[in-house]
C-alpha cells in the first residue's frame, strides 16, 4: 500500500509540473516555436519562390545579366509586392548592383553588405527574422513613408531574405526581399497555443487516467504479493531439488568414468539411482556379446531383476524409444514387467555411438500429478543416457583388452599378454618362481601343405583348446606364433 501510494503521489506531481510546463510553453514558447518553424519552412521554399518569380519575366533569368527588366515585369512585381505585404523587393545584377527596387532610393546601389556578398559567393539563401517598419525597411522616416501609425510600429515581424540566381550552374544575381509576416507570424502562434492546450488538457486526462488505473492496480498488485509469498517457497524448495539433482548427476558421471568393470558399475548405478529416484523402483538390463538376450544387470528400491530377457518382450526395444505404459492410457504392459509391478512404468532404451545396449525398467508410484511425472520422466532420461554411454565405454575397453592380449584364431592368450606377465613374474623373482615350457608342432608345415590351411587352423584350435583345459590355477596357455605354443608355469621350480 506504501508502494502504491507513493507512485499516486509521483503520478499527480508529474502531472502537476507536466500542466505547468504546458502553461509556461502556451505563454512564452510560441513566439520561438513559430519562428523556427516559419523558418525551416521558408528555407525550404526560397529558391522555388525565387525560380517562380523569375520565370514570369520576359527575359527570363538572363534580366539579371541584362540589367533591367520589361514595363510588364516591373508592374507584375509591384502587384506581387503590394499583394504579398512585401516593404522592399529588390533585384540585383551578378555584380551586386540594384537594377530595380520597389523602393526607388535602393535602384542603382552597388554597395554590396556581407549577408548579400557571402550569398553570391556561396549560393546559399539567407534568412533572417527581425523587427522594423517600412519606414525602416525603405531607408526613409516614417512621416515620408505613407503609412499609418500601425503600420509604422517598430514591432512589426519582417523576413529579410537573399535569395541567389543560377542560370546554367553560374550565379547570375539575387533577390532581396524584406517582407511583412506580422499576420502569418500571430496567426502561427495562435495555432501554437492552441496546439499546448489541447497537449495539455489530453496530458491531464492521460494523467488522470493513470490515476485511476494504479488504484485499480492496487488489488491486483496486493493479490499478486500473496500469490507470489505462497509460491515463493515452493520454487525455493523446487530450486533446491533441482541443484541436487544436478550435483547428483555430475557426481554419477564422474563416477561412472571411472568404473572398470560391469559390476563395478552395476554397483555404482544402484547407490546413486536409490538418491536420484528415491520413490521409484527400477531394473537394468544390458544385451549380452551375442545379443541374442539382455542380461538383468542392477536392480533398486524393490525393482525385480530376472536373469534374462529378449528384446520381443520390451516395447521401448522394439520401437526404438522411451515407452511409457499407464493404466488410463492406450497402451500395451511389456512382458518383461511383473504383474504386481506399478500401473505406471517407463522403458528407456540405452542410445551409445549409434547402438541400442540396453534398456531401464522404472516403476513410479501411481499418485504422481503430470507435474511430477514430467519431471521424474525428464530426470531418469538424464540418467539413462550416461548410464549407457558409461555400459558403452566399459563394454569398448574390456573388447580392446581382450583383442590386445587374446590370439584371434585359438582364443589363447598371445605373446603381447605373456611379456607383460613375465615382467611382473620377474619383478618379483625372489617371492616365487615359476617355470616356461615351449611347445612346438612337428610336421605342420607339410601337414598344412597337404590339407590346406583350413584343416591346419583347425589343428592349432584344437590344440590351443586341450592347452587351456589343462591350465588350472595360475598357469597360462599362449600361442606365440605359427605352432609355437608357450605354458607359463607360476610357483613351479626347475626341480619340479
Amino acid at each position: 500500500m506504501v508502494r502504491v501510494g507513493f507512485a499516486q503521489v509521483s503520478i499527480g506531481a508529474v502531472m502537476v509540473l507536466t500542466v505547468a510546463s504546458l502553461v509556461c510553453a502556451w505563454a512564452f514558447g510560441p513566439e520561438p516555436v513559430a519562428i523556427h518553424l516559419y523558418e525551416q519552412a521558408a528555407r525550404v521554399e526560397s529558391q522555388n519562390y525565387a525560380h517562380r518569380l523569375v520565370a514570369g519575366f520576359q527575359n527570363g533569368a538572363r534580366s539579371f545579366i541584362l540589367g533591367h527588366i520589361t514595363d510588364a515585369d516591373i508592374r507584375t512585381l509591384q502587384t506581387i509586392a503590394n499583394s504579398e505585404r512585401i516593404y522592399r523587393l529588390d533585384l540585383i545584377d551578378e555584380n551586386g548592383r540594384v537594377f530595380w527596387s520597389n523602393s526607388p532610393d535602393q535602384i542603382g546601389r552597388t554597395n554590396m553588405p556581407s549577408d548579400l556578398h557571402v550569398a553570391m559567393e556561396t549560393g546559399q539563401s539567407f534568412f533572417e527574422r527581425i523587427g522594423a517598419s517600412e519606414a525602416e525597411v525603405m531607408g526613409r522616416p516614417a512621416a515620408a513613408s505613407g503609412v499609418n501609425d500601425r503600420d509604422d510600429r517598430l514591432d512589426r515581424k519582417v523576413n529579410h531574405e537573399i535569395l541567389p540566381l543560377t542560370l546554367d550552374g553560374k550565379i547570375v544575381g539575387a533577390i532581396e526581399r524584406y517582407q511583412d509576416v506580422t499576420t502569418i507570424n500571430d496567426a502561427w502562434i495562435a495555432t501554437i497555443r492552441w496546439t499546448f492546450a489541447v497537449i495539455g488538457g489530453l496530458v491531464s486526462l492521460a494523467a488522470l487516467f493513470g490515476l485511476f488505473r494504479m488504484h485499480l492496480a492496487a488489488k491486483e498488485r496486493l493479490a499478486a504479493l500473496k500469490s507470489h509469498a505462497m509460491t515463493e517457497s515452493a520454487y525455493l524448495t523446487e530450486q533446491l531439488r533441482v541443484g541436487r539433482e544436478v550435483r547428483l548427476l555430475g557426481e554419477l558421471n564422474e563416477w561412472l568414468q571411472s568404473s572398470k568393470s560391469l559390476d563395478e558399475l552395476y554397483a555404482m548405478v544402484t547407490r546413486f539411482m536409490g538418491h536420484l529416484l528415491p520413490e521409484v523402483a527400477g531394473t537394468i538390463y544390458v544385451y549380452s556379446s551375442t545379443r541374442d538376450v539382455l542380461e538383468g544387470g542392477c536392480c533398486w528400491h524393490g525393482g525385480t531383476l530376472q536373469p534374462r530377457i529378449h528384446s520381443e518382450d520390451c516395447w521401448g526395444l522394439r520401437r526404438g524409444r522411451t515407452y511409457v505404459y499407464a493404466q488410463h492410457e492406450m497402451a500395451f504392459k511389456c512382458a518383461h514387467a511383473q504383474a504386481e509391478q506399478a500401473a505406471t512404468s517407463i522403458c528407456i532404451p540405452f542410445l551409445a555411438h549409434g547402438e541400442t545396449i540396453g534398456m531401464m525398467h522404472l516403476c513410479l508410484p501411481d499418485d504422481l500429478d503430470a507435474e511430477a511425472f514430467a519431471n521424474q520422466r525428464k530426470l531418469a532420461q538424464l540418467c539413462a543416457e550416461q548410464i549407457s554411454l558409461a555400459i558403452a565405454n566399459v563394454r569398448m575397453r574390456d573388447e580392446l583388452h581382450h583383442q590386445a592380449t587374446h590370439d584371434p584364431l585359438t582364443g589363447m592368450f598371445n605373446r603381447r599378454y605373456l611379456t607383460e606377465r613375465l615382467q611382473r613374474l620377474i619383478e618379483h623373482q625372489g617371492e616365487e618362481p615359476f617355470a616356461i615350457l615351449s611347445i612346438d608342432v612337428d610336421h605342420f608345415k607339410s601337414f598344412n601343405d597337404l590339407f590346406g590351411h583350413e584343416a591346419g587352423d583347425e589343428v592349432l584350435r584344437v590344440l590351443g583348446g586341450m592347452l587351456t583345459a589343462s591350465c588350472t590355477g595360475q598357469e597360462i596357455a599362449c600361442r606365440m606364433g605359427g605352432e609355437e605354443f608357450m605354458l607359463l608355469l607360476p610357483g613351479v621350480s626347475q626341480e619340479q
